[in-house]
């Protein structure tokens, strides 16, 4: 009975530390990810997030240019990544920004597949 509750509990934390958020300084895209404005989910909850074009390595502290199509125009953006975070396969690429009123929002880029370099 103990050596197989002690092989459940081993099981346990082994799972749970492989699907675990880890941090990263920089990572290797597909090229392609999903942009989540936190301004549009603000407004609109329900919002879906933006299909767009980045580059194949990104590292923290740097700006992204990213690029993506809004009611049949072409637009091009920056993207100030302020961290980043693998789980699984998928990164979340954050920019987090304070507003006039002092509260912090973050866009999101959820990238997938994504592995870490460093």
């Amino acid at each position: 009975m103990k050596k197989s509750l002690l092989s459940i509990t081993l099981y346990v934390a082994l799972a749970a530390s492989a699907s675990a958020q880890e941090s990263a300084e920089w990572v290797q895209t597909s090229g392609s990810g999903d942009l989540t404005r936190a301004s549009e989910v603000m407004i609109a909850p329900a919002s879906k997030s933006i299909s767009i074009q980045l580059p194949t390595t990104i590292k923290r502290g740097e700006i992204v240019y990213i690029q993506y199509e809004d009611s049949g125009n072409k637009v091009a953006d920056s993207f100030m990544v302020t961290g980043i975070t693998i789980k699984d396969d998928t990164c979340s690429i954050e920019n987090k920004r304070n507003t006039a009123v002092g509260t912090a929002l973050s866009d999101m880029i959820y990238a997938r597949p994504c592995k870490k370099l460093k």
